[in-house]
């Protein structure tokens, strides 16, 4: 389990850093398709919860840079509104821990999973609640966030 969620935040960081190189976000740089394949580490063509939860959790940890534990709304600019900051932060802090943000990213992975089947299709992360999810799993660079 040790060596898959290493290989796994390897390949997150790899992908960031290519990205980083064009200094545009992770949308005008990669294909859907591309995020897609990345996502899915079973290799099985779906992104099941569990890997965009590891996926997010990865994220968390990249843009937790104060390495505090938390995100603020500096930290998240660009992958979480400040309504939907707001709305979620459950003890008004105005941080997220990962567990808070991971239970906004289990909410939209449930808003994309259109047949609930548990398991995302490419078309349904392409679609509006998948794109909500890729902006809070996937890095985006910063000064070019949304």
């Amino acid at each position: 389990m040790r060596k898959l969620s290493f290989r796994f935040g390897a390949l997150i960081l790899m992908f960031s850093a290519a990205l980083m190189a064009g200094g545009a976000p992770v949308h005008a740089k990669r294909s859907t398709a591309s995020i897609f394949q990345i996502l899915d580490t079973n290799k099985d063509g779906t992104v099941d919860e569990a890997e965009s939860q590891q996926a997010a959790s990865v994220l968390f940890d990249r843009l937790d840079t104060d390495k505090d534990g938390t995100l603020d709304a500096n930290e998240l600019r660009g992958h979480l509104s400040k309504q939907d900051f707001q709305a979620n932060d459950p003890d008004h802090d105005s941080t997220l821990t990962k567990d808070e943000y991971l239970a906004i990213v289990e909410q939209r992975f449930k808003s994309a999973d259109a047949n609930h089947d548990g398991k995302l299709k490419i078309d349904e992360l392409t679609s509006a609640p998948g794109a909500v999810l890729v902006r809070l799993i996937t890095y985006q660079i910063e000064g070019a966030h949304p």
